[in-house]
């Protein structure tokens, strides 16, 4: 007999009578029968980080109430010192369940997946950001200049409950990697910037959350490119790899300076120009070795671009000890 059998109280039953005997049950009382399945994963597989640019009243409002452009987020972390946030001390307001569809990322795209709202849990705190707008004026490198914005400090107690949240969150979604932890304008460059170049990405990943590179990597790539400059269709190959969404044009165009400076306010706070420098692309090919070096190689591989006879160095060595 091709019955595949199980030991049950010391009887040999076998399987395909057992499975009708279940269904049997199912049908009798209505209920499905649990078989559970190995072939599954976390729907959840990226963290999205923002900044809420209101209050904690508005912002809670704006997250949690109707409107004719809805948004919202699965948790909402206040600030201390906002009038409008009355308890004594910081709480995470959970807003949406975890197993729901927030409104947060919008138009984005990371890694090769788009909708992110669909498999993302996203985490707004409240950072009174702002911005003055004025009409694009053409600047003598071809951008467009068009806000000044402003970003205050993360408040230290806010960023406890970050940390603790984050910690929760990852053991309970221990498949998130390190690089699915992002901003809101890694994911949406040029559409946002949040959390801005002020959030404390560096802390978050010496406490064990999210992507950061190491130094001694990115000063091998400054010396490798100094003398071998990478041309501008790899270096968008690159952001690509790592996870941006980037159209290939060999250009300086409008979309890679975007990509280029949500790239910067994530590893490079300090240098948000969206030109593609020397110390930016270390960086970059730094990060990829490190969580993506099976691509590496064929980046590596495309034809470099030949070496100027002289390249000013764009990494700050005035010793301030």
């Amino acid at each position: 007999m091709l019955f595949r059998y199980f030991r049950a109280r010391n009887a040999r039953i076998p399987v395909a009578l057992l499975a009708v005997a279940y269904l049997l049950q199912g049908c009798a009382n209505g209920a499905p029968v649990r078989a559970d399945s190995a072939n599954y994963n976390s729907r959840i597989s990226i963290i999205v980080l923002h900044h809420t640019t209101a209050n904690f009243g508005d912002s809670l409002r704006i997250l949690t109430q109707p409107s004719s452009r809805p948004v919202s987020s699965h948790y909402l972390i206040p600030e201390p010192d906002d009038a409008s946030y009355t308890d004594k001390e910081l709480k995470v307001f959970q807003l949406v369940p975890e197993t729901g569809r927030a409104w947060h990322a919008g138009h984005s795209y990371w890694g090769g997946r788009t909708a992110l709202n669909d498999q993302s849990l996203g985490i707004e705190i409240v950072n009174q950001t702002y911005c003055h707008s004025s009409p694009a004026i053409t600047s003598a490198t071809g951008a467009e200049t068009e806000r000044l914005c402003f970003y205050p400090d993360f408040a230290e107690s806010q960023m406890q409950l970050v940390i603790e949240l984050l910690d929760d969150l990852l053991k309970r979604y221990p498949d998130i990697s390190p690089t699915n932890i992002v901003g809101h304008s890694d994911i949406a460059p040029g559409r946002k910037i949040d959390p801005g170049p002020r959030f404390p990405w560096q802390r978050l990943y010496r406490l064990g959350y999210g992507a950061w590179f190491d130094d001694e990597t990115v000063v091998r790539y400054w010396e490798q490119f100094r003398q071998q400059p990478m041309p501008l269709d790899n270096i968008q190959r690159a952001l690509n790899a790592y996870g941006y969404g980037i159209e290939i044009s060999g250009e300086l165009d409008e979309q890679t300076r975007d990509v280029i400076s949500a790239f910067q306010m994530h590893f490079r706070p300090y240098q948000v120009t969206g030109e593609p420098t020397l110390e930016t692309t270390a960086t970059l090919y730094a990060l990829i070795e490190k969580y993506f070096p099976a691509r590496l190689e064929e980046l590596l591989r495309t034809e470099v671009a030949p070496a100027p006879e002289a390249m000013p160095a764009d990494i700050d060595t005035t010793d301030r000890s």
